[in-house]
């Protein structure tokens, strides 16, 4: 049985990479989910529309406006994520 020096294990700096490479593998079932979470906008705007005009809880102006600087925010945020999706397909050459 040979011995296990510590030559045999991935550094710190190897293991980070070794993942930051796995997280950017993407196929495109990942940007199909992206693109299906896009479609949340309509929901959330549902609800804000739920709170302005049927919710028995009367809703200040700073409450309707926070939600939707939530919401404008999740959907930058959405949009981010699908557009990097994207890019990783292209320069991994999964879709041309």
């Amino acid at each position: 049985m040979s011995e296990i020096t510590g030559d045999d294990y991935p550094t710190y700096e190897e293991s980070v990479n070794a993942t930051l490479a796995e997280r950017n593998m993407h196929d495109r079932f990942d940007l199909e989910e992206a693109l299906g979470e896009m479609l949340q906008l309509g929901n959330d705007l549902e609800t804000i529309i739920y709170a302005i005009g049927d919710s028995p809880k009367e809703h200040t102006e700073d409450e309707l406006l926070n939600m939707l600087i939530g919401v404008k925010q999740l959907h930058e945020t959405r949009y981010q994520k699908m557009w990097n999706i994207f890019e990783n397909l292209i320069v991994n050459k999964t879709i041309k």
